[in-house]
């Protein structure tokens, strides 16, 4: 009587283990992420009440870069970077402005209607950032510029 494994044993075992291995894999893979654009949602909600901060103390919204999709105080004003401070004048409106959890496709701040009886003021916007996960129920293809694919707007 030989003791061991035949060739045939070791390759089912193998390939069980390997199955196993790829299974977890995609699940890690998956919930990281879920896990990200979780973020995202989140980091757009805290601009969006930032927004509305900025429009209580100023009776309208900020002004966009639209080459950038930053933020601007006004339309003299240089653009905010995403990752620093949103403050105009001596009014801070969030400590630091979100960025991408691992992207350079940050999010995008889009004015999206002006008023022409006050100044063409910003009264309304839509604030859009690139989720991963293709199965989530608030993708919207392409509501934001260069693919970005999940979309607010001022309530």
């Amino acid at each position: 009587m030989k003791l061991g494994f035949t060739l045939i044993e070791l390759l089912i075992v193998i390939s069980i283990i390997a199955i196993l291995v790829a299974s977890a894999t995609y699940s890690w893979q998956n919930a990281q992420q879920k896990g990200r654009d979780g973020k995202r949602k989140s980091d757009i909600k805290a601009v969006q009440q930032a927004l509305e901060f900025y429009y209580q103390n100023n009776g309208k919204y900020a002004e966009e870069d639209a080459s950038t999709g930053k933020i601007r105080c006004d339309a003299a004003s240089p653009p905010i970077d995403w990752g620093s401070s949103f403050t105009c004048g001596t009014t801070s409106f969030m400590q630091q402005l979100p960025k991408d959890p691992i992207s350079t496709n940050s999010y995008y701040y889009e004015v999206t209607t002006r008023d022409p009886n006050n100044n063409n003021n910003p009264i309304n916007y839509k604030l859009s950032a690139l989720i991963e996960n293709n199965n989530d129920p608030e993708k919207n293809i392409n509501c934001g510029p260069n693919g970005r694919n999940f979309c607010v707007y001022n309530p």
